[in-house]
């Protein structure tokens, strides 16, 4: 199975389109019966403005690689917004979705409340995404996918939101997301799938934890089942102490490690204290999130060059790093100063409409 990351702004706004480990090479693997998509944090057309423009606004520099959300091939089975500042949560672009659009909207609390008050959407679409929370189930957004044969076995997609403490810019925080494909069991004939005994759907709020130390990640479980896709979304970063307990309970239950693709900001931006501080904690802060995780990819988010202006951006500090940078970086033990056996993580920069493939085997 595979996970494609294509970028639409050459930013923030991504793509995911996860497909079975058995899928035909259609142009809209989404449509694939299996298959899932996710659009996240989409800003594609009009400034982003926060409070007013002497205070703070933002234009892309760089076209993006469609007009109008209705220039995808299909509406995405989720879209999933960070947090509530338009660079992430963009009125004008979400609102080139029909409203009758049947996307079911997962959003940060702030949010949430910030798109129902536009009221275009069917309320019932609006969903809050749920603070991550050790041993509560209730903490993680269940998705099951349906199986793919009357025998087969069900599928499952997970989001939970995990944000930092203390942080009184609302920034940061990391998105945590898996996919579990449907039927995962394949018969030894190529592109069909074994029907096997009858399977009860997994219950949306059955437990998934396992005990485990909180400082150490252990290796994901053996078992019968296909592996899982996992990706960590955090453009702004956030300390891998708030990832920890996630990854080492319900990443490890689902045999979701190593983690597939870390999406985050390369570039690390501050701010005088007065205005907030740390903005993007950037490549030093996605170092530890990377090793400790094992991260078979890394893609850039938030580093496209914009056009900012307003009081807010006068005395902002910009500490760029190019993918060669991030590569030397992760190869090097700063504590020590010398290398350090690591995975083979790649380092991507995507601009808008390039795309990246993750294979899970």
């Amino acid at each position: 199975m595979s996970l494609t990351v294509r970028s639409l702004n050459g930013d923030t706004a991504f793509l995911l389109t996860f497909v079975p480990p058995v899928a035909p090479p259609l142009s809209s693997p989404g449509l694939f019966p299996g298959s899932f998509t996710i659009l996240i944090d989409p800003w594609l057309t009009g400034p982003s403005i926060i409070l007013n423009s002497i205070f703070s606004i933002s234009e892309q520099k760089n076209a993006p690689c469609i007009k109008s959300l209705r220039d995808l091939d299909h509406e995405p089975d989720l879209i999933l917004i960070s947090q509530d500042k338009p660079d992430h949560c963009h009125q004008e672009t979400l609102c080139q979705l029909p409203q009758d659009c049947q996307s079911t909207i997962l959003a940060t609390p702030p949010a949430a409340r910030k798109i129902k008050s536009w009221k275009h959407f069917q309320p019932e679409l609006v969903q809050t995404l749920p603070k991550y929370a050790e041993g509560d189930s209730r903490s993680i957004y269940r998705l099951v996918l349906p199986p793919m044969s009357p025998r087969g076995s069900c599928g499952e997609v997970t989001v939970t939101w995990l944000p930092a403490k203390w942080d009184v810019t609302n920034l940061h925080h990391a998105i945590g997301i898996t996919y579990r494909p449907p039927c995962s069991v394949l018969s030894a004939n190529p592109g069909y799938y074994l029907d096997l005994p009858m399977s009860p759907p997994l219950s949306p709020g059955s437990p998934r934890t396992i005990a485990s130390s909180p400082s150490t990640i252990v290796p994901s479980p053996n078992n019968d089942r296909e592996k899982t896709i996992s990706v960590v979304y955090s453009p702004h970063g956030v300390p891998y102490d708030i990832i920890r307990p996630y990854a080492s309970s319900h990443l490890v239950a689902e045999s979701a490690l190593p983690l597939s693709a870390l999406i985050h900001s390369f570039d690390r931006v501050e701010n005088p204290w007065w205005l907030g501080g740390n903005v993007s904690a950037g490549s030093p802060g996605g170092l530890q999130i990377a090793r400790s995780l094992y991260a078979q990819a890394w893609i850039s988010a938030h580093d496209a060059d914009k056009d900012n202006r307003g009081i807010s951006v006068k005395q902002v500090r910009i500490g760029k790093y190019a993918v060669d940078e991030v590569k030397k970086m992760f190869q090097l033990d700063h504590n020590e100063l010398k290398p350090v056996k690591l995975p083979q993580t790649e380092i991507i920069s995507l601009a808008p409409g390039e795309e990246h493939k993750i294979v899970r085997g």
